[in-house]
């Protein structure tokens, strides 16, 4: 298993770096550093006889900042400049390094400064997610890793649709057996005249068969918040990571389901912003 955590230069950037080795450091996983070089802009203040000598001397002084910036952090690690190609955008470039370096997981903060900036809100992190089925963690603050020992524990939402089932396979290599656990979660909206029991117990009737999609090993629980009407769904899940001392959340981009979109990009959005740990977002698409 292999993360590619992304960052711009700036401190920001890194905030999502402590994160990404927790789960390397959980799973056994191999951790690369990357920064993502623009011929065109990034060699401007570089005196040198030729643009590709000036290129030199730019990945030279960056992967040594990458080094540095993994050994201040006592983190292990690899580090990588991807120069961007002529016609490419940023989230192409990442897909691309990505590829090459068989990453399992992308790792990135969604507020970078630079190049990166505002990367969730913006477009990068979303066009990343877009260009291919990896999955994203993305950080919205700058949290302290929680220091969780043993196993990594990764709170998954489901929203009860037929296409939340799409996050396992998404998810892929993560759901490493015996390394990760999983916390099954549904937020359930009240509806009218309903008692909280009913309401848990039809959540947790949407919930069983989702066990079936977890690669097998994998040790897993059932999670079910009953909210009220107009109840904030992203508050409840950054509030039920918390509770139960999750490493991160997972959860889809969008989803179809005609109820609340538990997992529909605003929603995803707003975890990212109000959770202490990364969210893993992924893709989501129609299954049968």
């Amino acid at each position: 298993m292999k993360i590619l955590v992304t960052t711009d230069g700036s401190e920001r950037s890194l905030c999502v770096l402590p994160h990404a080795a927790r789960f390397a450091t959980a799973t056994g996983a191999e951790l690369t550093l990357m920064r993502v070089l623009d011929p065109r802009t990034d060699a401007a203040g570089d005196i040198a006889p030729s643009l590709e000598e000036a290129l030199v001397q730019v990945r030279g002084r960056w992967n040594t900042e990458l080094g540095d910036a993994l050994s201040a952090r006592g983190i292990a690690g690899g580090t990588l400049v991807a120069e961007r190609k002529w016609g490419e955008d940023i989230p192409t470039t990442i897909h691309r390094a990505a590829d090459e370096t068989a990453a399992t997981l992308l790792a990135m903060d969604s507020r970078g400064a630079g190049a990166l900036r505002h990367a969730l809100l913006g477009s990068v992190t979303m066009g990343v997610i877009s260009k291919a089925d990896l999955p994203v963690m993305a950080l919205g603050g700058c949290p302290p890793v929680p220091g969780y020992d043993g196993t990594y524990h990764l709170l998954v939402t489901s929203d009860g649709s037929p296409d939340a089932r799409s996050i396992f396979g998404g998810l892929g290599e993560v759901l490493a057996p015996g390394k990760v656990k999983v916390t099954l979660l549904q937020v359930v909206v009240l509806q009218a005249l309903e008692p909280e029991a009913e309401a848990e117990a039809r959540g947790l009737a949407e919930l069983r068969p989702l066990l079936e999609r977890l690669p097998a090993g994998v040790e897993a629980s059932l999670m079910v918040r009953v909210a009220p009407p107009g109840a904030g769904i992203d508050t409840a899940i950054a509030g039920a990571a918390a509770d139960i001392r999750a490493d991160a959340i997972a959860t889809a981009t969008h989803g179809h389901s005609a109820r609340r979109h538990l997992v529909a990009g605003s929603t995803a959005l707003g975890v990212v912003k109000l959770a202490d740990v990364p969210v893993i977002l992924v893709k989501s698409h129609p299954v049968g």
